[in-house]
């Protein structure tokens, strides 16, 4: 006999329905507001910008921290905060030099516990219910010092010094908070969702919120300059050589043809890039190695190694180390230590022209 505080299966199906749609994250049509180029572009600001915090953060806990490939999409403040209606750990950030603008990180509560006490020395388990005051302080200096390395990527990839002032950091619960009283809650804004994992402790779900207009101009600033052109002069032109050619005597019973236009500069730019349709290839794996140093070494001197010999290389200490993927030259960067594996920071990477262009 079932007993009448056991669920029936129908009532089981309707909670897990649910949770799967509060779980899900509903969004405005994005290609309504961004185009593909700016939802790549976000991203790659994402990737490498929150790449450079998780460096940080490794450092900072301990552990290997990973923060994936960020999705981006267009949403409204309360469409988020109905999404995530759980405690959670808001941060300000705002650009003071290089950039002017502002962005909101999200951080579930419990994540944040499992960094602050990571932090403290623990083990990243035994972890108070909520946030304290020394756990918020700890959670502070975190984000502080993860957007600092953030904003050093960012001056690298824009060319620029970029600044930030202090994050503000509070704590949140967006079952009954608005995200952010400054910003309207219907108003479109730009999502951008990294995994984040830290080793057998943390997999969860980060959010970056921007502004659109700011996310535009980021993309802007990124983006190469056009030559300014003149069309309706190069019409004008071509439209009064062939009225000339009209006038003249007919040799021949079909009309002369109409002079060629001189190409466009998004046409010379299609064909610098040998028409290659990047969205064909991006799925295809390549090898991706870092070369410390290389050295010349006669067969002899290689057959007399052995433990305990040093093999000097031409590189000079502190050089940054080149990254190639399969043969290409793609970055440079520096070793850096994540857990108890060897990494590589980018410090120079090849535009990303020259970067489709070496696929040919």
């Amino acid at each position: 006999m079932m007993s009448d505080d056991l669920m029936s299966q129908e009532e089981l199906d309707a909670l897990l329905q649910e949770h799967k749609q509060k779980s899900e994250f509903p969004s405005l049509n994005t290609d309504d507001y961004l185009s593909v180029i700016e939802q790549d572009t976000l991203a790659e600001i994402g990737n490498i910008s929150m790449g450079s915090a998780a460096t940080v953060l490794s450092t900072l806990v301990n552990h290997k921290v990973r923060i994936t490939v960020p999705k981006v999409y267009v949403s409204t403040a309360k469409t988020v905060a109905e999404s995530y209606p759980i405690p959670c750990v808001v941060v300000n950030v705002a650009y003071v030099q290089g950039l002017q603008g502002a962005n909101v990180l999200v951080i579930r509560e419990s994540d944040a516990l499992v960094i602050a006490n990571l932090m403290m020395g623990g083990d990243g388990t035994n972890v108070p219910s909520e946030l304290d005051e020394l756990y918020l302080s700890a959670v502070t200096e975190a984000m502080n010092m993860m957007m600092g390395s953030a904003a050093t990527a960012m001056s690298e990839l824009f060319g620029r010094p970029i600044e930030i002032s202090p994050p503000v950091t509070s704590w949140r619960d967006l079952a009954q908070d608005p995200l952010n009283p400054e910003i309207p809650e219907d108003d479109p804004i730009v999502v951008v969702a990294f995994r984040m994992e830290i080793e057998n402790l943390v997999d969860s779900t980060m959010l970056q919120i921007i502004d659109i207009e700011f996310a535009r101009d980021m993309v802007r600033a990124l983006m190469p300059q056009e030559e300014p052109q003149a069309p309706a002069a190069t019409e004008t032109a071509v439209a009064a050589e062939w009225a000339d050619l009209k006038k003249q005597p007919v040799q021949s019973a079909a009309p002369p043809e109409p002079p060629a236009a001189p190409p466009t500069a998004e046409k010379q730019a299609h064909f610098d890039l040998g028409n290659v349709n990047i969205d064909l290839i991006r799925d295809i794996p390549v090898q991706v190695r870092a070369i410390l140093g290389r050295t010349k070494m006669s067969i002899d001197n290689i057959l007399r190694l052995g433990p305990g010999h040093i093999m000097e290389l031409e590189s000079l200490h502190g050089e940054p180390i080149d990254l190639y993927a399969n043969d290409t030259l793609i970055a440079r960067g520096e070793v850096v230590v994540v857990g108890e594996q060897f990494g590589v920071r980018i410090t120079e990477i090849a535009t990303p022209q020259d970067r489709i262009t070496s696929v040919r």
